[in-house]
């Protein structure tokens, strides 16, 4: 017996459902369209962590860097260099913009004549490993996703910062400057205390309107 029930996606669902007037299933089936996708979401993150686990583990945490900055070059640096010649610095607000509403954090936005700031005082990716325990500074999870032993330009200058986390001071600013274009500053905050409650430290990533290099 074929199964079609299970191949409709519930974009397709909820564009039927408008187009019948049924407002109700359309609810359904459009809040549907992002429960769907958060596991998948999170199962990703959550390799990528513990991909760079098994790295530092056998290579030393040193390669941590090396393979974030491998996988920058091949998929980061083609996109952000389009933007940068297709739109500049305005058209990298708005992407980043959909960055931060796609993966699903709680994020707002300041702008002035300089620099465009996103305060996310809930990262869905890293904020969330905090959040659940899964890196290997807690005892909250089973999944240990491992941290940095030492202090380094490449993890914020600070100890205990997920291997997940690293790929941000890499892709936002270091190796935009590195490649000539200089428009990103990021900070780190924990967002959430060692047993998962929510604490007033946002992670901060701002713009700069016009770059400074």
């Amino acid at each position: 017996m074929r199964r079609n029930d299970l191949v409709q996606h519930p974009l397709n669902l909820a564009i039927d459902a408008i187009n019948r007037g049924n407002q109700e299933n359309a609810l359904v089936f459009t809040r549907q369209i992002w429960e769907e996708g958060r596991p998948l979401h999170d199962l990703y993150g959550d390799m990528a962590g513990l991909f760079c686990t098994y790295i530092a583990d056998k290579l030393g945490e040193e390669a941590v860097e090396d393979a974030w900055r491998f996988v920058g070059e091949q998929l980061w640096r083609p996109l952000l260099m389009y933007i940068k010649d297709n739109g500049g610095t305005k058209a990298l607000v708005d992407i980043y913009a959909a960055f931060l509403r796609s993966h699903g954090h709680d994020f707002y936005v300041e702008q002035d004549d300089e620099k465009t700031v996103f305060v996310m005082k809930y990262c869905a990716s890293g904020g969330r490993m905090i959040k659940e325990g899964k890196n290997d500074n807690s005892n909250r999870h089973s999944v240990n996703i491992g941290t940095t032993r030492k202090k380094y330009p490449w993890g914020f200058n600070m100890e205990g910062l997920s291997y997940y986390c690293v790929h941000t001071p890499l892709w936002m600013d270091i190796l935009p400057r590195e490649w000539g274009w200089d428009v990103f500053k990021s900070e780190f905050g924990r967002q959430f205390d060692e047993l998962g409650n929510p604490v007033d430290e946002p992670c901060k990533a701002t713009i700069y309107h016009k770059p400074r290099s």
